[in-house]
């Protein structure tokens, strides 16, 4: 499990701003409280799905709550999936899911799940794939239209 004290520090200021308990908060979010309190706590950064509901709970982009912008001012403007936008962006540059993989450096069978079954990737897989296709999380997750 990633840990990141830039993602440690920036969901201490989103819940403090809630001033809602912990238990509550995870409740109201429909995210695991464990998950929280990993985060609070040590930093852990969660699944890609509960990093999903955390950022989609405030509002804020996953970029913002990893610590990786300052800006927060998302918008969240898509009906798109996951599945869907990695399809476009595989369209988009001309390369098969195959090449994807192999420049990627991870193994194939990752992407059948994706798209048969609709697993997300894990975080480290889903940063390797945004900076191949040079889009954010966000956009690759179907969160936003905006690419960067």
């Amino acid at each position: 499990m990633p840990i990141s004290t830039k993602f440690q520090k920036r969901i201490n200021e989103l819940v403090a701003d809630s001033e809602l308990k912990n238990a509550d908060l995870a409740k109201a979010g429909k995210f695991d409280y464990r998950s929280l309190s990993n985060a609070l706590v040590y930093g852990i950064i969660p699944t890609t799905s509960t990093l999903i509901k955390i950022a989609d709970y405030f509002n804020v982009s996953i970029d913002y709550l990893l610590g990786r912008t300052d800006k927060n001012d998302f918008f969240e403007m898509s009906n798109s999936t996951f599945q869907q936008r990695f399809e476009e962006l595989c369209k988009e540059k001309g390369v098969t899911h195959y090449k994807v993989s192999q420049d990627c450096f991870f193994d194939k069978s990752n992407i059948s799940r994706w798209l048969s079954k609709g697993y997300l990737p894990t975080l480290e897989i889903l940063d390797m794939i945004t900076k191949y296709f040079n889009v954010s999380i966000d956009y690759i997750l179907g969160r936003s239209d905006y690419k960067d």
